[in-house]
């Protein structure tokens, strides 16, 4: 599983990257209540992001 979960994380790092993008182009835009939604919306994706990560390394 070592040998291809940099292939995993590649890939996680790539949404993470697009989410960033989407986020950048939504947020200059909007109004401030707006961009709280979707700071908390980012947030919580980055979390899971993170958590899958995780689990990959064995942690908790």
């Amino acid at each position: 599983m070592l040998g291809t979960a940099w292939v995993l994380v590649a890939g996680l790092a790539v949404v993470a990257v697009t989410v960033v993008a989407v986020a950048h182009l939504a947020l200059r835009g909007s109004a401030p209540a707006e961009r709280a939604r979707l700071l908390r919306a980012l947030s919580a994706v980055f979390r899971a992001l993170a958590d899958v990560v995780r689990a990959l390394r064995g942690g908790a």
